[in-house]
């Protein structure tokens, strides 16, 4: 009985390390296979992401590219356009500045011509007053009463002195309205407006024509006779006297007015250039920031 208990005992103990066995090798086998699985599977997994990182970066450098070659394209349509708009701006200044020149050496001819011609008028009744004077003095030398010679030579050179008067006053307002047409010149070339100023200095040549035809009028009176004058030619006298006034006195007024007319003019001139340079420096900017931004 022993004898097989102790059989019985060995065949169980080598059943169970049988079984042990087993279990160690279906564990060994299954460890093997996950691992080779496993094994199989990361070099795929890194060839797909390989694949995909590469693909990536391609169509982010087509991208890039595609941006650069944008940036480019605008940068050369802001530089070209600036560059027209230069040109542009160069060829209108250029264009109102040749138009601006022959006005201006049309105005000047202009004024000249007018110039010229009161200077004949004036002088042609200077002389006139002169030489008719002249024989009023030469009048005198045949009065052989000395008082009576006296009285006619002091009434002569009264009256020449008034006519002489009369003529410096003319030629005064004369003077100023060249120095102001000189300035309406000065200006316009400029390109200030000096419209306003022009018709006024045109007004007060209106009044200086009406003056010198009072004086020549005068002077006719005057030179006529050594004697003295009658009541109706005094009347006359002094009316031609205060009219002649009254001219040279609006001639001057409307020459002054002429004046602060081209002040103004000059001041709303130096007024639209500092707006211009304001927009041009803003446009400027503007563009540049343009060019920046695209740039970027």
């Amino acid at each position: 009985m022993k004898k097989y208990l102790g059989l019985l005992v060995v065949l169980t103990m080598a059943f169970a390390i049988s079984t042990v066995a087993k279990a160690e090798d279906d564990v060994s086998s299954n460890t093997g296979e996950g691992a080779t699985t496993s094994n199989v599977l990361a070099p795929e997994q890194k060839r797909i992401n390989a694949e995909t990182r590469v693909k990536a970066q391609a169509d982010l450098k087509v991208k890039r590219e595609a941006v650069r070659t944008e940036v480019k394209d605008k940068r050369m349509e802001v530089k070209t356009q600036a560059q027209e708009n230069r040109q542009e701006i160069k060829d209108e200044r250029k264009e109102v500045k040749e138009e601006v020149k022959l006005k201006r050496e049309e105005l000047k001819k202009e004024l000249e011509a007018k110039k010229e011609e009161m200077k004949e008028k004036r002088e042609a009744m200077k002389e006139e007053t002169k030489q008719k004077i002249g024989d009023l003095k030469a009048k005198i030398k045949e009065e052989k009463d000395g008082a009576k010679a006296r009285i006619k030579e002091l009434r002569v050179v009264g009256r020449e002195k008034a006519l002489e008067r009369f003529d410096a006053a003319v030629e005064r307002m004369n003077n100023l309205k060249d120095r102001v047409n000189d300035h309406i010149i000065k200006l316009e070339a400029k390109g200030a407006d000096i419209t306003s100023a022009k018709d006024l200095v045109i007004k007060a040549e209106t009044a200086l024509s009406a003056a010198v035809a009072k004086v020549a009028e005068a002077s006719a009176l005057l030179s006529a006779s050594i004697d003295e004058l009658t009541a109706e030619n005094k009347a006359k006298l002094k009316t031609l006297n205060q009219e002649t006034q009254t001219l040279i006195k609006e001639a001057h007024r409307t020459l002054n007015d002429a004046v602060k007319s081209l002040k103004n003019a000059l001041k709303r001139k130096v007024e639209v250039e500092k707006t211009s340079a304001a927009t041009t420096t803003s446009t400027d900017a503007s563009t540049a920031s343009t060019t920046t931004e695209v740039t970027q």
